[in-house]
Formats: C-alpha cells, sequence, structure tokens
C-alpha cells in the first residue's frame, strides 16, 4: 500500500462531480494535453507543417493517433515539454472539442478529472486554496518558520504526502469548468492503452493510459511453495502482503474500518500509526490508498469475515495463500514463537472447491485496478488489492 496516494478520481467524482440520480461510468485524472489539430501545432498555434496538416484523428481507430503523435513530428517538438496524457483532435479549433479545451493552456501541468456520467461528459480543476499575502512578506515568513518549527518538535504524527497518521483521507474539492451534454457524445471507444471519446462533429479527445498489471510475486511462491504446501498439493496464488484496512458491507451496514468478530491469534501489535480511511464509498474502496481489502457479505457468520478478521487484525502481518485444496491465512509463525518449528502458520482454511477465485478490475477509475476476488459458497465475497 501506498498511503501517500492521493484519493482515486472516481470516488473524488462521485462525491464532488455526480448529481443526484446521476450514474458515474468513468473518471480519471489528466495533467497535460496537446492538440493535434488540423492546421495546428500541439501548442494550438497556426502551422503549415504536413504533421499538422494531418493531425487529425478523424477517421482513425482508437491509439492510432496517440501513436503517430508520440512517435514523432510536429514542428513545436520540445524534449523538456512535459508528456501529453490526453490529446485534442478534430478538423479545426472551432471543433466541439477544440471549443471546450479552449479554458486550457496546452502543454501545462494542471490538475484535472475527467468524469463520463449518464448525463455529461465533465472536466473539472482542482481548487487551490489563495496564498496568504502576509506570509510572502519577511515578517510573515519568520513567522510561518516558527510555526513550522514548533509544529515539527509538537506534531509527530506520521505524514505520508497530504494524508497524516490519525486523520481521514481528505476529498481533495474540484470545481466543473466544462460540461458536453451526452446528446453531443457520438462514440466511446476503447483499444489497448488508449481511451477516445468522439463528439457528434468528429472531433474529440484521446486519453492515453497506462494498465495496471497484476502479476505473481515469484518471491512469495517459491516461500509458500517450500513451506506451506502438503504434499501433491499444488500452489495457485500466493499474495505478498497488503497493508491497508479492511472494509465493507456486512449485512447490510457499510463498516469502515471494519473490526474482528471472531477470536484472533495471540499476536501483539506495535500502535497502529495510519491515515484513516476517507468518507466511505462502497464502489470506489480501491480509490482509498489506506483500504486494501473490500468484504461484502449477509451476516458476521458468513466465511468471507473468517478470512478478512485476519486482514484486519494482523495490518499487513498475514497473506493470502491458495492452492489447489484449500484457501487460507498464512502468518510468519516467527511473530508467534520465539523458537519457530515451522516459517508459517495457518488459519481460516477453507476447502478450495468452496471458493471461486477471480482477478478482476474493480471501481469507476480509469486506468481500472486489478484486485483478487474470492467469492464463497455462501454468497460472500472479499476483495482483496492485487500488490
Amino acid at each position: 500500500m501506498i498511503f501517500s496516494a492521493p484519493l482515486g478520481p472516481g470516488h473524488v467524482a462521485r462525491q464532488q462531480v455526480c448529481r443526484a440520480g446521476e450514474s458515474l461510468v468513468w473518471a480519471m485524472y489528466r495533467r497535460t494535453f496537446y492538440y493535434a489539430v488540423d492546421g495546428l501545432d500541439r501548442l494550438g498555434a497556426p502551422s503549415r507543417s504536413l504533421f499538422a496538416r494531418g493531425a487529425s484523428a478523424v477517421g482513425r481507430g482508437a491509439g492510432d493517433l496517440a501513436l503517430t503523435f508520440l512517435g514523432g513530428g510536429g514542428d513545436s517538438a520540445d524534449d523538456k515539454a512535459p508528456e501529453a496524457d490526453h490529446l485534442v483532435f478534430g478538423p479545426s479549433r472551432e471543433s466541439l472539442a477544440g471549443r471546450a479545451m479552449s479554458a486550457f493552456e496546452p502543454g501545462r501541468r494542471s490538475h484535472r478529472l475527467w468524469a463520463l456520467t449518464s448525463t455529461r461528459l465533465v472536466i473539472a480543476e482542482r481548487v487551490v486554496a489563495p496564498e496568504d499575502p502576509g506570509s510572502t512578506s519577511l515578517l510573515g515568513m519568520a513567522i510561518e518558520f516558527g510555526k513550522g518549527v514548533g509544529k515539527i518538535f509538537t506534531d509527530n504524527r506520521l505524514k505520508f504526502g497530504e494524508n497524516v497518521e490519525g486523520e481521514p483521507v481528505a476529498v481533495p474539492e474540484y470545481q466543473v469548468v466544462v460540461e458536453i451534454p451526452r446528446a453531443q457524445i457520438a462514440d466511446v471507444q476503447a483499444a489497448g492503452s488508449s481511451l477516445r471519446v468522439v463528439l457528434v462533429d468528429g472531433s474529440g479527445f484521446e486519453f492515453l493510459l497506462e494498465p495496471r498489471v497484476a502479476a505473481q510475486d515469484k518471491v512469495v511462491a517459491k516461500e509458500l511453495t517450500k513451506f506451506w504446501l502438503r504434499r501433491g498439493e499444488n500452489l495457485e496464488l500466493g499474495l505478498a502482503p497488503v497493508f491497508g484496512y479492511v472494509g465493507g458491507v456486512v449485512g447490510g451496514s457499510v463498516h469502515v474500518p471494519w473490526s474482528p468478530v471472531g477470536e484472533m491469534p495471540p499476536l501483539k501489535l506495535d500502535a497502529l500509526r495510519w491515515p484513516l480511511p476517507a468518507p466511505p464509498s462502497p464502489p470506489d474502496w480501491i480509490d482509498d490508498p489506506t483500504l486494501g481489502y473490500w468484504l461484502e457479505g449477509p451476516a458476521p457468520s458468513c466465511a468471507a469475515v473468517r478470512l478478512a478478521d485476519h486482514f484486519a487484525f494482523a495490518r499487513g502481518n498475514a497473506r493470502l495463500a491458495v492452492s489447489d485444496q484449500r484457501v487460507a491465512v498464512v502468518y510468519p509463525t516467527h511473530l508467534f514463537e520465539a523458537k519457530p518449528a515451522t516459517v508459517v502458520t495457518t488459519f481460516a482454511e477453507i476447502p478450495r472447491n468452496a471458493v471461486r477465485l477471480e482477478t478482476p478490475s474493480t471501481g469507476a477509475s480509469l486506468p481500472a485496478a486489478p484486485v483478487v476476488r474470492l467469492t464463497f459458497a455462501d454468497g460472500s465475497r472479499l476483495d482483496i488489492r492485487h500488490p
């Protein structure tokens, strides 16, 4: 877990952008864009270059524009310019997409939130609190320096970027700048690491996405194969420890974070020094950097709770292990014994044929985040953030 990561775009869009009765399709953070518009260079200035005259993505497939644009060309290329993570294409700057982006400066890094909802495409910018004019004077700077020194000696809480030990992850404020009605959206196309929104006049936006790839941890797999598997048993999945709270909906009630209800092993842990979860948004739990697991079940007695209790209790000291015979929570034995006779100790063991194992993506944020999903015979479910 990276507790310093910002709250994900799906969570933020659902709370800051979506109106009552409006559903969220996807959301993403974007920083830098350039133009790929006929007759313009990438900063939007008139251009006569062959590249600019053929820059429009009209008629191209999703992803083709990105490959052409980033592969070279353009008469305003600058090796020091920030790389684009989205592009604006179209037949002219007066197109729907061109006019929509006229409020923003191309080639400049900025915190923008894009969200596609059931009724519109939204572009929002992060609201930054204005700087206190007094803090820029010599006296103001001296006062602020003194306050900073005082905080160093009085506030020993751990800091994780903008997130602070013992405080909920804050929902950043975004202000909607541009809205494009769904009636003006002709198509949404996805291909590989590219997503394109095409408007009714042929102009649009192409987003360059870095896919999140989940991979088996070879060190963990080797360790579990050597010390956990029984004779004749084959390892299907072994996860590295996931540091984070468990959240979930059990018996119709939201629990963030979840507290164990079953008996836990005799393990003494230091005081927890993590930030607290953000205000709960169950569909977007994966966007909260403090949440590592999500639990859903009809009652505290369900199978998913048996495993979730351990992950909530262990604070990253336990891991999931799945073989072709069983699913279990595995702890290092040295946590319980000064001179351990075994390397690992198993808890909450469940027969493999009573569990369905999947690795889907979850949430509305793009790029999509992979999880390990365990669905049990009693209908309960446990999602684990894939390390």
